[in-house]
């Protein structure tokens, strides 16, 4: 769910206590206010420029950073960052070493002449930079 949709709290209602519930954010306020509220997971950014939005604004490695310190010490207990906006192979490692659990990626993948190849690339690169920082 974006900042503009439905609260986080009414969806939460809506679905029951079983789906699961993310929320998109920018600050590390967002992100426990979207936990008080039931979020199972945030998606922090744009972490890089994106084109996929026009209105989104770059939070930055250190954006992200924030939102995931927070959201590790957060009083309702640690919950997920993904990172979103402009994440690619190429700095998809950054965004996971900056705390992220994982990333959200459209426009890498499919503008790649092989979605699957890109995805599995992306994919390997996000595993293989939990693995090596001992985050799993």
């Amino acid at each position: 769910m974006g900042q503009t949709d439905l609260p986080a709290a009414a969806v939460r209602a809506m679905l029951g206590p079983t789906a699961l519930l993310g929320v998109s954010v920018k600050t590390p306020q967002q992100a426990a206010d979207a936990a008080a509220a039931g979020a199972d997971y945030v998606g922090a950014g744009a972490v890089f420029p994106t084109g996929t939005k026009a209105d989104a604004s770059v939070i930055g490695l250190d954006g992200l950073r924030a939102v995931c310190a927070a959201s590790s010490e957060g009083a309702l207990g640690p919950m997920p960052v993904v990172a979103i906006g402009g994440v690619s192979a190429a700095n998809a490692a950054q965004a996971v070493a900056a705390g992220a659990a994982g990333a959200a990626v459209v426009s890498d993948v499919f503008a790649a002449a092989c979605a699957t190849a890109a995805a599995q690339q992306l994919r390997r690169v996000v595993d293989d930079t939990l693995d090596s920082s001992g985050a799993r």
